[in-house]
């Protein structure tokens, strides 16, 4: 395959690193509209590139003749990736939806999977546009899907999340303008079947996750899953809730309107709090030398349970992956963390996986057909421990 990386940031770089090592990985291009090349690799090639900008894409894909583009930048820039992989046939991975209101009267959901909505068109050129393709969302899908494929009747799914930074700065694993906007984002759950907004960090609750990791104090957080996963899972319920050791500084951003993405007259100018404090952040992390230095202990991890039937008994099935912490991260040189190294692993994963699939159009991971879904965990397994309790 000859590959076009949307993105040269924290996931974007990492995934090319991983996929010249792949035998099947012809040439990848890794654009962006800031450069920063990471050493010398026959395999990689570096372009300029505003995804804002329609006929630049247009021109890139034109002259170089791509098979796959993969997104690992802003979701802003979905539906301009996808309008010109349709032009130019070519498939389309990306890690998250845009995620905004959904002004349709006849929405079933209050916030749009805006990719979706090219599923008809790519079906009928005979392309795949595999959607948010990373971890949360992404691995959560498949297994959440396996959860789903082992019972008779599914009462409620259930993804819980584990981030622990070890810090008590502001710490940013990938983008800030992307993470500041999440963290402002109102969470979406599932209950008795149809979608419902609810406050930002509530139904606190104490949830008990894996060893070493504990007992957690966990709370509804917004996260693309719940939008796909009720779609096309036949489930009673969904949510997500996460433990984050930042929590409290996230909710003092959200209660301070820093978060905000309305904007506010200061002078004659107008500017969104949020756009502010995303460019304020920038500018402190150049001072850092470009790089907040992530703690060796930072890690991640997640579990995804079902409720349901199965044999006519009330069954619960669980998953859970604990990723590495990032000391052990650090040895792979790959110049990632704790989260950007496992996310970017996942998007290899369902890179590789695009040859192989056979069914076309627009959707999220537990859509894929199952060898696939098989194929990529029994691949993960290799390593990481995705454990069965």
């Amino acid at each position: 395959m000859k590959i076009l990386i949307a993105g040269c940031g924290t996931v974007g770089s990492v995934v090319c690193k991983l996929l010249s090592q792949e035998k099947s990985i012809k040439s990848i291009i890794c654009a962006d509209i800031n450069i920063q090349s990471f050493g010398k690799n026959a395999k990689v090639h570096f372009k300029h590139a505003d995804f804002s900008n329609r006929k630049q894409i247009l021109r890139l894909l034109k002259n170089e003749g791509y098979d796959l583009i993969v997104n690992t930048s802003l979701p802003v820039y979905n539906k301009i990736l996808l309008k010109c992989c349709l032009e130019n046939k070519v498939n389309y991975i990306d890690l998250a939806s845009y995620w905004d209101f959904d002004r349709s009267p006849k929405a079933k959901c209050p916030y749009k999977v805006e990719q979706l909505d090219f599923n008809d068109k790519f079906k009928k050129k005979n392309l795949v546009g595999l959607i948010n393709a990373g971890i949360s969302p992404g691995l959560t899908n498949l297994l959440a899907r396996k959860c789903a494929d082992t019972l008779e009747e599914v009462e409620f799914i259930r993804i819980r999340l584990f981030e622990d930074t070890q810090t008590e700065e502001l710490c940013f694993p990938w983008s800030i303008e992307w993470l500041l906007d999440k963290i402002n984002c109102k969470p979406l759950v599932y209950r008795n079947g149809k979608f419902r907004i609810m406050e930002n960090y509530s139904e606190e609750e104490v949830y008990n996750f894996p060893q070493p990791l504990g007992e957690r104090k966990v709370c509804l957080i917004s996260q693309e899953e719940v939008g796909t996963i009720p779609q096309f899972i036949k489930v009673k319920n969904v949510d997500i809730k996460s433990y984050d050791n930042q929590i409290e500084i996230n909710k003092l951003l959200v209660n301070m309107g820093l978060v905000s993405k309305r904007k506010i007259k200061i002078g004659k100018n107008k500017i969104a709090p949020l756009q502010f404090l995303s460019e304020l952040l920038k500018e402190k992390n150049k001072e850092k030398a470009n790089k907040l230095k992530i703690p060796d202990d930072a890690q991640f991890g997640l579990v995804v349970e079902a409720d349901g039937k199965k044999d006519n008994k009330n069954v619960t099935i669980r998953f859970s992956v604990i990723f590495p912490k990032q000391k052990e991260i650090n040895r792979l040189k790959l110049d990632s963390n704790f989260i950007s190294y496992p996310t970017a692993l996942l998007v290899k994963l369902f890179v590789l996986s695009i040859p192989k699939i056979n069914k076309y159009g627009v959707y999220p991971p537990e859509l894929l057909e199952e060898d696939i879904r098989k194929s990529i965990l029994k691949e993960l397994k290799k390593y990481f421990v995705i454990k069965n309790f």
